[in-house]
C-alpha cells in the first residue's frame, strides 16, 4: 500500500492513527500541497479531486477521504486495539461522534478558514473569499463546540480553546502529551512500519 501525504490537517489524522494504531506497514509519499502538487494532473491521475491523504492499495484501489482510510487501516491492522472500537456500540459511538464533528465543526472551521482575506491570493482560481461568511462560520463553530461533550473535539482556531471550554483544552493537552502526536507531526520518510 501507499499512503500520499502532506503536511496538513487531514494527513495528519492519518498519521496520527497509524502510529496509535500500530501494526500497519505503508510506503508513503509527500505530496507538496503549498505549490499545489496535488491539483497538478500527475496527482490527479491518483485522486481526481485532488485532495490529500490518499491510500492506494496492492490491488490499485485508491480510497480517499481520512474516515475511510483510517477504518480501513484498523480493520487491516495486525494486534493492537481497535481506535474505532471492539464492539457494534463502540464502532458506531465513534461513528456518530466523526459525524458529528465532520458536520457542526469541522466543515465550519474549513469554509471560515478558507474565506479567510489572508488566504485569498492562495485560493485564486480555486476559491472566491466570502469575508461575510466568516462571522457565522465561527459562530456555528462555538455553538457546537460549547455543545460537545466527553472531550471529544478538535479545532485549529485560538477562539476554540477557549479556558471556558474544559473539556476540549483538556483533549488538546492530552494529545499534545502524547508521543505519537509528536511523531505525527513530523513528515514520514518513504517507508513506515508503525508497529
Amino acid at each position: 500500500m501507499k499512503l500520499y501525504d502532506a503536511p496538513a490537517s487531514n494527513p495528519m489524522v492519518v498519521r496520527l492513527f497509524v502510529l496509535e494504531r500500530g501494526g500497519i506497514s505503508l510506503d508513503v509519499e509527500t505530496i507538496d500541497i503549498m505549490t499545489m502538487e496535488n491539483r497538478g494532473l500527475e496527482y490527479r491521475k491518483i485522486n481526481p479531486r485532488g485532495e490529500v491523504p490518499a491510500l492506494v492499495l496492492d490491488n490499485g484501489f485508491v480510497l480517499t477521504e481520512v474516515t475511510a482510510i483510517c477504518e480501513y487501516l484498523d480493520e487491516i491492522a495486525q494486534g493492537g486495539i481497535s481506535l474505532f472500537g471492539e464492539t457494534p456500540l463502540e464502532r458506531a459511538e465513534t461513528r456518530m461522534w466523526l459525524r458529528r464533528m465532520d458536520l457542526e465543526i469541522a466543515q465550519p472551521v474549513i469554509l471560515w478558514v478558507r474565506n479567510d482575506p489572508g488566504t485569498a491570493d492562495f485560493y485564486i482560481g480555486h476559491q472566491i473569499p466570502i469575508p461575510e461568511a466568516r462571522l457565522a462560520q465561527k459562530v456555528t463553530i462555538q455553538q457546537y463546540l460549547n455543545l460537545l461533550m466527553k472531550d471529544k473535539t478538535t479545532g485549529t482556531a485560538s477562539w476554540i480553546l477557549h479556558p471556558g471550554r474544559k473539556n476540549v483544552v483538556g483533549y488538546f493537552e492530552r494529545m499534545d502529551a502524547r508521543e505519537t502526536s509528536k511523531k505525527a507531526l513530523e513528515v514520514f520518510g518513504a517507508r513506515l512500519e508503525a508497529q
